[in-house]
């Protein structure tokens, strides 16, 4: 069994949770579904941000790149809770690849900025991964729109800078300072309904360590 430290839990539809670790041997990224191969539901979720656990796991092919972090879980067994002020170090400790400068340098330097102010992956070139920490060059701000929690970044390629929507399940902070060590993670392959345009995966916010 490995320590694995659980990093971030995500929003999705139906109440379902979206849980991803790190690998505290190597720093491997890993999302992870139950023994069947699926999320768990908010109330039966028992991972929490912080928690490492001892998880036997089996990797699943069930997606395509870049969402080729995902695991069943055999057996697991709670380990201990870290305080929030070793999030950062044991994350470091792993060996997790964590980027830094632009925002436009993660995932392998393969996110799209466009003149919408959307940043995304498309099909023509897709990273192995679709999660990753980054250190933020610049103050992300909080610019809510339709109901939904956004970070606004601005890095002066874009007038009204880009608008990145947070997933998860923290309360949600005014400004996120430069210099925080924060999760990104792409969505799932998706394009508008009855759109001829082709499928992206949108990036995310899932959290920061502070």
């Amino acid at each position: 069994m490995n320590k694995v430290l659980i990093v971030s839990r995500t929003k999705m539809q139906n109440d379902m949770v979206c849980v991803s670790g790190i690998d505290l041997e190597n720093g491997t990224p890993i999302r992870l579904f139950n023994h069947n191969g699926y999320h768990e539901s908010k109330d039966e979720c028992p991972y929490n941000i912080k928690d490492i656990w001892n998880i036997d796991y089996c990797k699943i092919n069930i997606r395509p790149l870049p969402h080729s972090e995902d695991v069943r879980v055999l057996q697991r067994n709670f380990v201990e809770t870290l305080p929030a002020s070793s999030m950062c170090d044991a994350i470091r400790d792993s060996g997790a690849t964590i980027y830094t400068g632009n925002i436009g340098n993660v995932f392998e330097g393969k996110i799209i900025k466009d003149e919408k102010g959307k940043l995304y992956i498309n099909n023509d070139n897709v990273p192995q991964n679709s999660t990753c920490f980054w250190i933020s060059d610049h103050v992300m701000s909080r610019n809510d729109y339709n109901g939904k929690v956004r970070y606004r970044y601005k890095d002066f390629t874009n007038q009204w800078g880009y608008s990145i929507p947070f997933v998860g399940f923290e309360n949600p902070l005014g400004n996120i300072p430069a210099g925080t060590l924060l999760r990104l993670s792409l969505a799932h392959w998706w394009k508008p309904e009855n759109s001829e345009d082709e499928k992206k995966c949108y990036l995310q916010l899932s959290g920061w360590y502070m």
